[in-house]
């Protein structure tokens, strides 16, 4: 069976809708394979199929063929040879800005490709006017309507047989421990006698408006909501992800609810005034009860976080000594004192007044501005590398992550002596991750750079920054000659090892875990690949060329030592 397959025929064995359009799927997929061994093409511009060979045969009269930059022997931009007259080349952002060639006519066509290393290669593209296509198509149909007819049967008997244990399942979050969690409480002062002499309807609406501005504000800054207890709020930022950024981010949505409290106040809309408090330290995050399963968090940060807000005066964000040593960069604080706390003697307490003018929206004191967004990015980027160190490097082996150590701390080294803008160090560590999957793994890239890019979205990259990643990514890959600073920096501790009075034992520790993952790999080959990388590699930055510690030539002496050993 085709590859790409294997993991569609697992899931089908799971019994919902989306599975049946998996199903007609896979089964328009079998009509494609049946029609003989398929570089990679796409009949319909989506997503391209895999070929083992440089024939395609299609019966579509438009197809068109991607050469895309994870593939074994072609790297983008490509050098076309020799064409004819039936064939064009354009660009088109697909995915990773891939190259297609359209073909919009009939026969037979062939073309050359040249890759980076200067490799040719033939392929050859038919149109053909088979039937086979067609016929596998309706009798896919045909099986398609019988089996759904099956699985829409069995469902129905298994939902009711295991319904109370499906739902138990899908609301279950883990237990688990969070050292770093900013607690908000946020308390309307006095609704207790608002609520006694105010009409039930417009009590409600009023409370509901205050609490939907509130979850906006809380999902903008990545915060998570808790719970609402009458006219009480609370929220918590660190959870359910771990997030270096949250005390500063927690901050900001208890700013922003007290501005807009503040601006209904002056408008006549609302009457009403809150106290907010705030605390960091550790929780437990966890799941309670068994018909209605509710999300929560414990723990004695959480009830100083309470004791905050009652703490706290209208109008004012008060926050506890924990969170104050985390925020106080970036915002100006109001010492209040040591203040006695019920159960907790007496606490240091500090009001955040405003954001720091550099920090902050012109003619605004709470709004943050992209100086600050920016200060959040760089917190958050060392949140991406741990994630990718944990759910990624590490299951390839220890001298993978020492590599992948290696690589950030000298990217870190260079970036901060050529005095990167802020936008710029965001960029430069991010290509750099992104660049460590492309060019370490082969096989693995794809499910590899899934994760990658799913725990990226937590930068909340703009599309300047996303572009600069890729193009800086991109030419890294390539092996091009750096264009620009953040190039030079990633080019140079990529092979900073190179000058490395250690590199003997470096290229020995790798060899063995590159061994293990490609059995075919000759230590003949690993060293003399390194030796030829001493000829070619020169370093583009000042620092990292005064860190040299050992010159390439002696570098190439050792190498031969190891190689005659």
């Amino acid at each position: 069976m085709h590859k790409n397959l294997r993991g569609h025929v697992i899931m089908i064995t799971s019994i919902n809708t989306r599975n049946i359009i998996v199903l007609f799927a896979m089964l328009l997929t079998i009509s494609d394979v049946a029609r003989g061994q398929y570089i990679r093409y796409s009949d319909d511009g989506k997503a391209p199929k895999q070929v083992k060979n440089g024939v395609i045969s299609t019966s579509n009269p438009f197809v068109r063929v991607y050469f895309s930059a994870d593939e074994d022997i072609f790297y983008p931009p490509y050098d076309i040879i020799h064409r004819n007259d039936t064939i064009f080349l354009c660009r088109e952002t697909v995915t990773r800005k891939d190259w297609v060639l359209s073909l919009p006519t009939s026969g037979t066509t062939y073309f050359y490709v040249k890759d980076a290393r200067g490799s040719q290669r033939m392929v050859k593209i038919v149109r053909s006017s088979s039937v086979w296509p067609y016929a596998f198509f309706a009798l896919g149909m045909l099986a398609l309507g019988v089996v759904a007819l099956i699985i829409l049967h069995m469902r129905k008997k298994y939902q009711a047989r295991h319904a109370s244990d499906l739902l138990l399942k899908a609301s279950q979050k883990h237990t688990k421990k969070y050292e770093c969690v900013t607690v908000l409480f946020a308390d309307i002062q006095g609704f207790t006698k608002i609520a006694e002499h105010m009409n039930p309807d417009q009590l409600v609406d009023e409370l509901d408006r205050y609490f939907i501005f509130f979850d906006e504000l809380a999902e903008r800054f990545g915060v998570e909501k808790i719970k609402t207890i009458g006219d009480a709020y609370m929220c918590a930022g660190g959870v359910p992800e771990d997030d270096s950024a949250n005390p500063i981010e927690v901050a900001l949505v208890g700013l922003g609810m007290i501005d807009y409290v503040k601006e209904r106040r002056l408008q006549d809309k609302g009457f009403w005034n809150i106290r907010v408090g705030l605390n960091t330290g550790p929780v437990i995050s966890g799941n309670l009860g068994h018909k209605k399963r509710v999300f929560d968090i414990w723990g004695d940060s959480v009830n100083t976080a309470s004791r905050m807000e009652s703490s706290s005066e209208p109008g004012e964000v008060n926050v506890s000594d924990n969170t104050y040593v985390k925020i106080r960069d970036y915002f100006d604080c109001e010492h209040r004192g040591r203040m006695p706390v019920k159960y907790k003697g007496e606490i240091d307490m500090y009001f955040v007044k405003r954001l720091k003018p550099m920090y902050a929206e012109p003619g605004s004191i709470y709004k943050p501005n992209e100086a600050m967004m920016l200060k959040i990015q760089i917190l958050k980027t060392t949140d991406v590398e741990e994630d990718l160190r944990r759910d990624v490097i590490r299951k390839y082996g220890p001298a993978l992550e020492t590599r992948f150590n290696m690589l950030l701390q000298r990217v870190e080294l260079l970036a901060r002596a050529s005095h990167l803008t802020d936008q710029d160090y965001v960029v430069c560590r991010v290509a750099a991750m992104l660049m460590f999957i492309q060019t370490e793994f082969a096989k693995e890239y794809k499910a590899d750079a899934t994760i990658f890019s799913d725990k990226l979205a937590r930068l909340r990259l703009n599309e300047e920054q996303t572009e600069m990643m890729l193009r800086t990514t991109t030419n890294i890959v390539q092996q091009s000659a750096p264009q620009g600073v953040i190039e030079q920096i990633i080019h140079d501790a990529r092979y900073d090892y190179l000058s490395r009075k250690s590199l003997g034992s470096i290229l020995l520790q790798w060899y063995d875990a590159e061994a293990d993952r490609n059995k075919h790999l000759s230590r003949k080959e690993w060293f003399n690949s390194h030796k030829a990388l001493l000829d070619s590699v020169v370093y583009y930055t000042d620092t990292e060329r005064k860190l040299a510690e050992v010159h390439f030539a002696a570098q190439k002496e050792i190498i031969d030592v190891l190689l005659a050993s």
